[in-house]
C-alpha cells in the first residue's frame, strides 16, 4: 500500500499499487541487479551461472528489439495500406455483397457466377426498410458471369430514390432452392485507420477491408 494525498479533500490516502501485466526490458535487468544485491556473500554466483543469466538477459533485450522492429513495420504497413485505401475515395469497385446503389437515378451495376446453366434466376430488389421495389426473373442462363440489369425503377415503373438497396439472387428449387451472393458496384467514400487495420467504407454505410475489394472500376 502506497500513502498518498487526496487532492479533492487534502487528506492522506491510501492507494492500491497496481501490478504491471507486461514486463518490459529495464524490469528484467533490474530483477537480475536485485539478485546480485542479495545474493549470499558465502554462495556468490559462480561463473558459468552468471555467464549463463548474462546471455539469457541478451536474448530477452534481443526480442524486445525485434518487437519494436516489427511495430514500427506495422505501423508503416498500415500507413501506406491508409494511402491506398484514400486513393480508392470516389471510386467504383467490385464487392461480395448484397448491397447495390443507385446514384443519380442510375443503378451502380452488379452481377453473380452460375457454376452451371439455369433455366429460372431471381433477382429481388428491396430497400432500406425490406420492401419489395422490384423482381427480376432471368430465364434460360448459361454457366459463367451474368450482369443485373436493373433501371433504377420499381414494379410501377417509376424512378426509385437514390440510396442504397438489397439485392438477393435466388435459384428457385423447393427444398432446393439456392441463394447466391452477387457481386455488387460500390462507391468508396471514405477511408478508415482503426486497432483492426486499414479499411474504406462504401455507399457512405459498410467498411470493408481492402483484400474485400475484387475489382476496381474508376471512377
Amino acid at each position: 500500500m502506497i500513502s498518498g494525498i487526496d487532492e479533492k479533500t487534502g487528506q492522506p490516502a491510501d492507494l492500491k499499487r497496481i501490478p504491471k501485466k507486461v514486463l518490459d526490458k529495464e524490469d528484467f535487468m533490474k530483477l537480475f541487479i536485485t539478485q546480485l544485491q542479495y545474493q549470499d556473500p558465502m554462495k556468490p554466483i559462480d561463473n558459468n551461472e552468471m555467464a549463463m543469466q548474462l546471455a539469457l538477459f541478451n536474448q530477452v533485450d534481443q526480442l524486445f528489439n525485434i518487437n519494436d522492429t516489427l511495430k514500427h513495420f506495422m505501423d508503416y504497413v498500415k500507413k501506406s495500406d491508409l494511402g491506398v485505401a484514400t486513393s480508392l475515395i470516389g471510386k467504383v469497385v467490385k464487392v461480395q455483397d448484397n448491397m447495390g446503389r443507385v446514384e443519380d437515378g442510375k443503378f451502380l451495376g452488379g452481377e453473380f457466377i452460375l457454376d452451371e446453366p439455369e433455366n429460372l434466376v431471381e433477382v429481388t430488389i428491396r430497400d432500406s426498410k425490406g420492401k419489395l421495389i422490384k423482381k427480376l426473373d432471368l430465364t434460360s442462363l448459361s454457366k459463367g458471369t451474368h450482369k443485373i440489369e436493373w433501371d433504377g425503377t420499381d414494379e410501377a415503373g417509376k424512378p426509385v430514390p437514390d440510396g442504397n438497396y438489397t439485392i438477393s439472387v435466388v435459384i428457385p428449387g423447393g427444398e432446393n432452392t439456392k441463394t447466391i451472393t452477387p457481386i455488387m458496384y460500390a462507391r468508396v467514400t471514405g477511408a478508415v485507420l482503426d486497432d483492426s487495420g486499414v479499411k474504406v467504407k462504401i455507399d457512405e454505410a459498410k467498411d470493408i477491408t481492402l483484400d474485400q475489394i475484387k475489382e476496381i472500376l474508376g471512377g
